[in-house]
């Protein structure tokens, strides 16, 4: 058990508190994360530069504003013949499944009736 009671007796080595102290000063830690940031920021910016800057020539192209219209034009014709198409095509197919609903129904009568007379 430790003694708590002060007395005036001498200390050694063995009874000091020794603490880790760094080889470097604080200063000097300091400025190495400082530098190391700074280098790591400039290569950063270094690639975002090299990745964003066009390799070799890009160039939008030019398009007659009258192209586009007749673009536009042809591309909103089309849009209305596929409507029509699947407005006919969804015609068909309702007159299809009222007709097999038609024959389910004839077939449900025959086969009730046809059951019963044998």
């Amino acid at each position: 058990m430790a003694d708590t009671r002060r007395t005036a007796r001498v200390h050694t080595h063995a009874d000091r508190a020794y603490e880790l102290l760094p080889v470097r000063s604080r200063a000097r830690r300091v400025g190495g994360v400082v530098l190391w940031a700074a280098l790591a920021a400039a290569a950063g910016a270094g690639v975002t530069a090299w990745l964003l800057e066009p390799h070799g020539e890009v160039s939008c192209p030019v398009v007659a504003p009258d192209a586009l219209s007749r673009e536009l034009s042809n591309t909103q014709l089309r849009l209305e013949q596929e409507r029509a198409a699947r407005a006919m095509l969804q015609s068909t197919a309702d007159g299809a499944q009222a007709a097999v609903a038609k024959l389910q129904a004839e077939l449900l009568f025959l086969r009730n009736h046809g059951a019963g007379s044998r």
